[in-house]
């Protein structure tokens, strides 16, 4: 009996240890889980900390799609993959957007706020696909584009454009362009055709700057988000983008070459509306660029004969010629 009783209590205590040791285990792992959920939270937050850029990845991997951080100086081996995938990306003072393609048997189309930690905060659902996407620089306001089909007027073929201006604190829409005011030469200019894209948004985010096509011309516009007002500046002008100090845009102006019509990137005056292209860099450019700084500008590429995509840096004097800043990336986002 009592050797019962001792094998009895034996194979308890050997139980309870197993239980004990599980125990520690499962808190050792879980412990480490947490550290290194910890460790990415941690990385993440000193990367946006710190000059670094946001991209779309491209690679022809598991990857593709996804959002990656990498440092400025455009090091593709300090690339750091992020959890959500989208199409177009923007991102500013703690706020981003991303807008993301759901597909399937029925094709279905997003934008995701997120905070700076990468966590979605609201996904709004778009009535097209994603085309571009801008937060200004203070994130309070932000910019989404989207293509529309089935409307009376079109961007390209049957596709029309639709702009919306929301706020980045609840998500909830400040206005579509096509509801704002324009005038063009101190007189209203309105017509069925209007499309609005590619928004650029000053320092003081009540200000910002847009493509408008109608009549079969592109023209670059001032909008006043409080007044709720357009203003024509010149003609033109497509994908504006303002420089951090605020003096200059960069944009694609669609131009006649010896095989057709291309895009070619220049450089807009604020102050004086001058221009001068871009003259180092003489591929056709599909793109709104992004500042990386004051004099030079990022922008993507199709690799020839790839679906890949680069993003290139180039001066914005002209004086240096393209590089490319880094592989398998598009749709580049200055984190300052």
């Amino acid at each position: 009996m009592r050797r019962g009783l001792q094998a009895l209590f034996c194979a308890a205590g050997i139980a309870a240890a197993a239980i004990l040791l599980m125990s520690l285990t499962v808190r050792r792992e879980t412990s480490l889980s947490d550290r290194v959920g910890a460790a990415v939270q941690e990385g993440a937050g000193s990367t946006i900390a710190s000059p670094h850029v946001l991209v779309r990845h491209t690679g022809n991997d598991d990857k593709y799609g996804k959002l990656s951080m990498a440092s400025t100086d455009g090091r593709r081996t300090d690339r750091v993959a992020l959890a959500l995938t989208c199409d177009r990306v923007s991102y500013a003072a703690g706020r981003g957007i991303c807008l993301a393609a759901k597909r399937g048997i029925f094709i279905s189309y997003k934008a995701v706020l997120f905070d700076r930690d990468f966590k979605a905060t609201r996904t709004i659902a778009l009535d097209g696909s994603p085309s571009r996407t801008r937060i200004s620089a203070d994130g309070r306001v932000g910019a989404i584009t989207v293509f529309v089909r089935g409307q009376a007027h079109g961007y390209a073929g049957l596709f029309s454009t639709k702009t919306t201006i929301l706020d980045m604190a609840n998500g909830d829409i400040l206005g579509d362009l096509e509801q704002f005011a324009t005038w063009r030469d101190g007189a209203r200019f309105k017509a069925a055709d209007f499309n609005f894209w590619g928004v650029t948004f000053a320092r003081n985010s009540n200000v910002f700057y847009a493509s408008l096509r109608s009549g079969g011309a592109t023209f670059l516009v001032r909008g006043d988000l409080g007044l709720r007002t357009l203003t024509v500046l010149r003609d033109n002008v497509e994908c504006p983008s303002l420089s951090p100090d605020n003096r200059r845009i960069a944009f694609k102006k669609r131009v006649q070459t010896d095989i057709g019509t291309a895009w070619r990137l220049y450089v807009l005056d604020v102050a004086s509306m001058s221009e001068r292209p871009l003259a180092s860099e003489t591929r056709s450019v599909d793109d709104q660029v992004e500042w990386l700084d004051d004099t030079r500008v990022l922008y993507a590429l199709p690799r020839k004969g790839s679906a890949t995509t680069d993003v290139w840096v180039a001066a914005a004097d002209g004086e240096a010629p393209p590089r490319v800043f880094l592989a398998e990336a598009e749709s580049p986002i200055v984190l300052r």
